[in-house]
């Protein structure tokens, strides 16, 4: 029996999991989301954690700096989510002492039509890697976590592919979002049902996200509690499960009150529902978040961005744009220069962000 190399067993892997070894290893975003994707298939309904570790797990010895690779994980399934490869929901079985945690579903085989007579390709299949014939699978275009089919001339994909049996999304449905308000509405709003909260004295694991922190280094802007005041978003810890976002009220420190997020009858995720508030707050503070535009190949320009979104905007920029390489931000789309004023103002009137001064180009 011989003994593989790390980069023979990088490449049988990448094969596995349907890829070309010769572009991509076990740590391209492609292949982690691939690698997610049939996780999935097998764990799910499970909490992220336990998808997380099953894909960084069989990594050691593989890749170098594992922690950073779990970080690469965690962003690339939270993108996964986003798009809607795997859906996430509260669990249905609710307790006073455990709280509610999210579970994780890998979501049916599913497209999404593009007015080009493009695809995007959702979901997992039920018992194999792909849903689709050797023919079909072999034109897929991976960027990233999205995957794309475009046809052939004369050739109607919607239709082949229902006749396949994966289910066809409405693009509207798809790209659903919150209704437009301004920051000041939203925060508002937040803050009443705060106002309305009961008093919340013992918040165990409570981290903070502060405002007071750079708006380009989304990581560093977690602190523990000490002698802060005022109102938060923050995430606290239970008995199992991940973390609970939520939005908190302190005095020196010390918890006054608390919800947790998100709100009751709410569609969207606790994460998204916090990151929205965090971009109020830091726009009604006069420190908006951030993102940069630089110039791309061609004519396109890249959209660069330091902290994450809602899952609604990242659907949004999937569907018009592709997603690239980032460095020195949290994640980058790169899109046409038809498309860039339309996607401008989506950041700063839906989103409330700013553009960098200094950026590469400036609008």
């Amino acid at each position: 029996m011989r003994k593989l190399s790390v980069a023979e067993v990088h490449k049988q892997k990448i094969v596995e999991l349907g890829l070309d070894p010769t572009a991509l290893d076990l740590t391209s975003i492609e292949a982690i989301a691939a690698a997610l994707r049939r996780a999935a298939n097998f764990l799910c309904p499970c909490a992220a954690p336990t998808l997380v570790r099953s894909v960084v797990g069989p990594l050691r010895g593989l890749v170098d700096g594992l922690e950073e690779v779990k970080v690469l994980v965690e962003d690339t399934l939270d993108a996964v989510i986003a798009h809607g490869d795997i859906l996430e929901y509260n669990d249905v079985e609710e307790s006073p002492w455990r709280g509610t945690s999210a579970l994780l579903y890998a979501a049916p085989a599913a497209f999404v039509a593009r007015k080009s007579g493009a695809v995007i390709l959702l979901g997992v299949a039920s018992d194999q890697l792909s849903a689709l014939p050797d023919d079909l699978e072999a034109r897929i275009e991976y960027v990233n976590h999205l995957r794309r089919l475009s046809p052939f001339p004369g050739e109607n994909l919607p239709d082949k592919l229902v006749q396949l049996g994966l289910i066809e999304l409405s693009y509207t449905d798809w790209l659903r979002m919150p209704p437009v308000e301004t920051a000041e509405l939203y925060l508002l709003r937040l803050n009443r049902l705060l106002d309305a909260a009961q008093p919340s004295h013992d918040v165990p694991g409570l981290l903070l996200l502060d405002p007071e922190r750079s708006v380009r280094y989304y990581r560093g802007r977690w602190v523990e509690p000490r002698s802060q005041s005022g109102r938060f978003v923050a995430r606290r810890s239970q008995a199992y499960g991940a973390q609970l976002w939520c939005y908190v009220q302190l005095h020196n420190g010390n918890p006054e009150r608390l919800i947790d997020l998100p709100i009751s009858g709410s569609r969207w995720r606790g994460c998204d529902e916090a990151w929205w508030l965090q971009m109020a707050i830091d726009a009604k503070r006069g420190e908006p978040q951030r993102f940069r535009i630089r110039s791309g190949p061609g004519n396109t320009s890249i959209m660069e961005f330091f902290s994450p979104v809602p899952m609604w905007a990242r659907r949004r920029w999937d569907a018009v744009s592709e997603p690239v390489p980032s460095s020195g931000c949290l994640f980058a789309y790169r899109l046409a220069e038809a498309e860039l004023a339309e996607e401008l103002r989506f950041a700063r009137e839906v989103l409330w962000l700013d553009a960098l001064t200094g950026s590469a180009k400036r609008q």
